[in-house]
Parts: C-alpha cells; structure tokens; sequence
C-alpha cells in the first residue's frame, strides 16, 4: 500500500515508461459507460504481440474483461497510440448497465506479461475508487458503487441493522417481563 501511496504523487504518466509498470486506469460514468486506458512502455513486450492495430485491438479485447453486477459488458477498441512520455496508450470502452453497483476488471493480459510485471490498476467512479498493485497472479480488482441504485446494503450495515434490532428486541422483551412482574406483585 506504501508503493501505490508513494507513486501516486507522481505524474501518472511518469510511471507508464518504466518497463514492467504498466497502468490501468478505468472510469465508470453515472450511465454505466466505462472507459479504460492501458499505458505500457513502448518497449514493453505486451505478451509477444505484434504492435499493429488487429493485434493490439485483441490483446485488449481478448485480455481484459469488465464485468457490473456480474454481467460481461460489451467492449470497444478505441485505438492505441504513442505517448509523450514514450509510451504505447491503448484505449476501451465497456456498455456496461446504467445503475450498477459492483464493477470488476480482471486483466487477463497480465499472465503473458514477463514474470514479474506489475500493473496500477484503479477504477473510479463518481463517489467511489478502489486501486491495486495487480500482477499475474493477481489479476482482478472489484468496486462498490455505494448508493447505485442496484447496490445492495454492505454486509457492515446488514450486522449493524441486526445487532441494532436484537437490541430493541431485547429492551422491549426486558420492559414486557417487568410490566408483567407487577402487573402480578400488585
């Protein structure tokens, strides 16, 4: 957690030309339209695969999958292009469904990276962000949407409710046993 707070006070394209650091970055609009960019150093091998579009559209297509609610949302290759800062930017767009809660992005691309390689990877959304340090044995990162309209209750406030509830249940039961208890002594 150290690195990702230390590297995150840099230029967020600094980071992209270090071979095997590569970004993930992916933003989840309100109507559940994702957009994602993947930035490598351009001398990065991305798994053997050739730097022509065909090749870079389905090293994306087929190595990223992004999921809302469970479902797989279609994608779109958007186009690649060099960076300033000598980087290849591969770009996406996933039609996700309007009102989802929970997002996954599970890059699959990273098992025929070289050993070793790491990915930033961060999804963001208008109230919420999680971000990982990802690699090809952790492929996958999740976000909670607090307050979409498909969101379910955290399981923190589920026990919450319930610990709150037992406790009302329990004053009522305790103020019940001594009405009754006078109700017979008097």
């Amino acid at each position: 957690m150290g690195f990702v707070m230390a590297t995150s006070f840099l230029p967020r394209t600094a980071l992209a030309h270090t071979p095997g650091l590569s970004v993930a970055e992916l933003d989840v609009a309100a109507g559940g339209e994702v957009d994602a960019s993947f930035t490598f150093a351009s001398a990065e091998p991305l798994g053997g695969t050739p730097m022509r579009d065909d090749d870079l559209r389905a090293f994306v297509l087929d190595g990223v999958d992004v999921t809302a609610d469970g479902a797989r949302c279609p994608a779109t290759f958007k186009g690649a292009r060099p960076t300033e800062t000598d980087a290849l930017l591969l770009e996406a767009s996933y039609a996700c469904p309007q009102g989802a809660a929970d997002f996954t992005v599970t890059l699959y691309y990273l098992s025929a990276l070289r050993p070793g390689h790491r990915e930033i990877a961060r999804i963001v959304a208008p109230n919420a962000t999680a971000e990982a340090i990802l690699t090809g044995d952790r492929r996958a990162l999740s976000l909670h949407v607090p307050g979409a309209p498909g969101a379910r209750p955290s399981p923190r406030r589920t026990v919450a409710g319930l610990l709150a509830g037992a406790l009302v249940a329990a004053a009522a039961l305790v103020g019940w046993r001594r009405r009754a208890r006078r109700a017979r002594a008097g």
